[in-house]
Parts: C-alpha cells; sequence; structure tokens
C-alpha cells in the first residue's frame, strides 16, 4: 500500500515538473474549432480522452470476463454439492453394508 503511495506521489511530482517545463502556448484546430492554451494542459486532455476511450472500449470485454467468471463459479459449486451428495450416499451405502 505504501508502494502505490509513494508511486504515486512519484508520478504526481513528474506530471506537475512538465506542466511548469511546458508552459509554451500552443494553439490546436480541428475542424473549425481552435483552443489556444498551455501545451502541458493540451497533453493532459488528450492524454486523458485516450484513457477514457481505451477504458469504455474494453468495458465489454471485461463484462463478458466477469459474466464467465460467475458461471464458472456457479458450475464449480454445483460439482462441490454434486460429489458431496456423492459421498454421503457411498457413506449411507457402507454403513448398510458394515451393518449385514
Amino acid at each position: 500500500m505504501r508502494f502505490f503511495i509513494v508511486l504515486a506521489l512519484l508520478i504526481a511530482l513528474v506530471i506537475i515538473l512538465f506542466a511548469l517545463q511546458n508552459s509554451a502556448l500552443v494553439t490546436v484546430s480541428f475542424l473549425s474549432f481552435h483552443y489556444t492554451g498551455s501545451l502541458a494542459l493540451i497533453l493532459v486532455v488528450v492524454f486523458t480522452s485516450g484513457l477514457l476511450t481505451g477504458i469504455l472500449i474494453s468495458i465489454p470485454s471485461l463484462l463478458r470476463k466477469n459474466s464467465d467468471l460467475r458461471e464458472q463459479k456457479k458450475r464449480v459449486k454445483q460439482l462441490e454439492e454434486s460429489i458431496t451428495r456423492s459421498d454421503a450416499s457411498r457413506q449411507v451405502d457402507q454403513e448398510k453394508s458394515d451393518k449385514h
């Protein structure tokens, strides 16, 4: 846990240093939209939008894997119950044969 806090602080420090060293104004044009802002801010916005796009694209796969995992756990539980019932009936049969 401490490692992740230290790692997060280091990443935040690197981002702050990057933003301070890249404060030059740049103009971004897309279709008829024009925006002038700091290079660091524009890069952070583009990175964040790419990250969100990647997450949104991966959601269906993650949901499918989660569903498969639930089904597999349910099947394992059914098999364990089947084994338990089988063992119990085998014990009853064994006890009956021991009495005779």
